[in-house]
């Protein structure tokens, strides 16, 4: 038995579904506060892959855009708030 393509995207799209759940459980009700922010980037990160996915399912470029602008948010964001939390100071 073969799997098609659109097989191993759908089953991609649920794996990332699913990897939402303990992280987005650590956001809420992590233990300490470098932990919510580890596990909001890597929300942000299964977020963007779910757009990608996605993308290429349904052959959307607009997708694709918001899926790169959402990982640099969420990258840019979190080195933001662990430098804050390291100094204090954002600049």
């Amino acid at each position: 038995m073969m799997i098609t393509l659109e097989q191993a995207n759908f089953l991609a799209l649920v794996v990332m579904v699913v990897a939402l759940v303990p992280s987005t459980y650590r956001v809420l009700y992590g233990p300490t506060l470098p932990d919510r922010i580890a596990a909001s980037d890597a929300v942000g990160n299964v977020l963007a892959m779910i757009f990608a996915l996605y993308a290429f399912q349904g052959r959307s470029i607009f997708l694709m855009d918001v899926a790169m602008l959402l990982s640099i948010i969420s990258f840019v964001g979190t080195v933001i708030v662990a430098k804050y939390l390291d100094t204090g100071e954002v600049l």
